[in-house]
């Protein structure tokens, strides 16, 4: 069921370009797409994005934006809820394609109903990987005994508000393999998908007669074309959520993609999910909708270690660019995403670097849409609508980070303040390589944004390990990390922030 929000006007008038007519606004988010992937973030990159580099040269590129979590659930979570994932009995870890529930609580607003209000229609084509409730079998003796003739409960146009969804309940290589419109299964699976390893990655499990693995990315686009354009004459702006299985496992470039990168399936795969947006954007051009249209590019997390980035760097391309880590980590690598939004022709190149958290989407639009956040809602989500309005500066001054294992971070300007020994996730070192190390972890990132250098044992950072201890203690406690109304976190409480000296 939806939330019922109440719209409310800021104070003063809107940017004059909003008076006119509502921009609509398309939130593409890559699938596992690191930092280092995108040319325009990377001038080494193996992979030439020429689309996406044209978004940059024609928008603002932000250098310094983050995922709040290295995994794909709790940072969708928190793009749509503007809350970080931690604070809801989900700790760590993703959900699976059979996963009960969604973890969108019951009455929580979304992006999809705060637009919904506003006046806007919207959608979902992609990805959900938020969980819903799958219709059992009568004598179900498990989870995975779906009745796929019944509708699915708890999902995308319930508990995420959308008015529309057509897409795949969790990651591309975890079953089932069904398509799902609005709150119904397409088709009725009618085999068993053979599992396969590698860059395929793919579980085996249920698949249903008009899947195809190796469609899925484009009929996502297509989907999300057909409905930009039943919106060509309609005079109602729309909000199109589009995230994208791509370039997560399996790794399945179509055939005139293949080699066309030089570097192998995953820089091809790349290159196909450059050239569909490309395509989209024509289409928006085409149809006279472009200068009206806010498009937001980005990812969910770091590149996947299960790409074999081995072979990727051997050739010279580094997905994470110069930062460390990968997806899972809580270095970098793990969280720090391009980031790209263009609006029509306004924009002129400019590379901005703001700190930036992905959960800060929600607080953003609803400035430009007049929305007042209520306390118990958008915890964690600061504006940079002024940013985008050419009216001033983004209002964000720390943010926190989550490892794919639990560990968390807070950064404040250029200090990190890792709150654990290691990576928190695959990358070396790993839970059981942390004998020897100190407890915590602080870098510089002006100084060393390789994160190298442990600072956190040297007297003159004393000071500010417990400053940051004590604001992260806070965050933790009051529910919150924007002002206001302390609010209450779900779930046992899994850290400690204990005084290191």
């Amino acid at each position: 069921m939806k939330k019922s929000l109440l719209l409310i006007p800021l104070a003063g008038a809107l940017p004059q370009m909003m008076q006119a007519e509502k921009p609509n606004v398309i939130l593409i988010l890559a699938d596992d797409l690191g930092y280092g992937d995108v040319s325009a973030m990377n001038p080494e990159s193996k992979i030439h994005t020429v689309n996406l580099d044209a978004l940059s040269r024609g928008g603002i590129t932000f250098t310094d934006a983050h995922a709040t979590s290295s995994l794909s659930t709790p940072s969708r979570y928190s793009i749509l809820t503007g809350r970080y994932s931690w604070r809801t009995p989900m700790k760590f870890g993703v959900l699976n394609g059979y996963s009960k529930g969604c973890m969108i609580e019951e009455g929580r607003g979304t992006l999809a109903t705060m637009f919904s209000e506003a006046g806007y229609e919207t959608a979902c084509f992609g990805k959900w990987h938020l969980g819903w409730d799958w219709t059992l079998k009568e004598n179900a003796r498990n989870n995975k005994d779906v009745d796929f003739s019944k509708p699915v409960r708890n999902g995308v146009t319930d508990r995420g508000g959308f008015d529309h969804f057509f897409g795949i309940v969790a990651s591309l290589d975890m079953p089932p393999y069904v398509y799902v419109k609005d709150d119904m299964p397409t088709a009725i699976p009618d085999r068993t998908a053979e599992k396969m390893t590698g860059l395929k990655l793919f579980r085996s499990g249920p698949i249903a007669p008009d899947f195809r693995p190796e469609e899925c990315l484009p009929t996502f686009f297509r989907h999300a074309s057909d409905f930009i354009d039943n919106h060509k004459d309609s005079g109602k702006p729309f909000f199109i959520y589009l995230p994208v299985n791509a370039p997560h496992t399996p790794v399945l470039p179509s055939k005139e993609y293949e080699g066309r990168s030089g570097i192998g399936p995953y820089g091809d795969y790349v290159l196909m999910l450059d050239d569909l947006i490309g395509k989209l954007v024509q289409r928006l051009k085409d149809n006279g909708q472009w200068e009206n249209t806010i498009i937001v590019f980005t990812s969910d997390n770091g590149c996947a270690p299960a790409i074999d980035i081995s072979v990727l760097e051997r050739q010279g391309h580094f997905p994470s660019y110069i930062y460390r880590g990968y997806k899972t980590d809580i270095y970098e690598g793990g969280h720090r995403m391009p980031l790209i939004v263009t609006w029509g022709d306004r924009y002129d190149g400019k590379r901005d670097s703001s700190l930036i958290s992905l959960s800060d989407f929600y607080a953003t639009f609803a400035e430009m849409t007049g929305y007042k956040i209520p306390d118990d809602e958008a915890e964690d989500s600061f504006s940079f609508w002024k940013i985008l309005s050419g009216e001033g500066e983004g209002t964000r001054t720390d943010l926190i980070s989550l490892s794919g294992k639990g560990a968390l971070a807070l950064r404040e300007k250029d200090s990190k303040l890792i709150f654990y020994a290691g990576s928190g996730g695959q990358s070396y070192p790993a839970a059981d390589e942390l004998e020897g190390l100190p407890p915590m972890q602080l870098y510089d990132l002006q100084e060393d944004p390789r994160e190298q250098t442990n600072l956190v044992e040297e007297e003159k950072y004393r000071s500010l390990v417990k400053r940051l201890t004590e604001k992260m203690r806070k965050y933790v406690d009051e529910g919150r990390s924007t002002p206001g109304k302390p609010q209450k976190n779900e779930g046992k409480q899994e850290w400690e922030f204990t005084e290191l000296f």
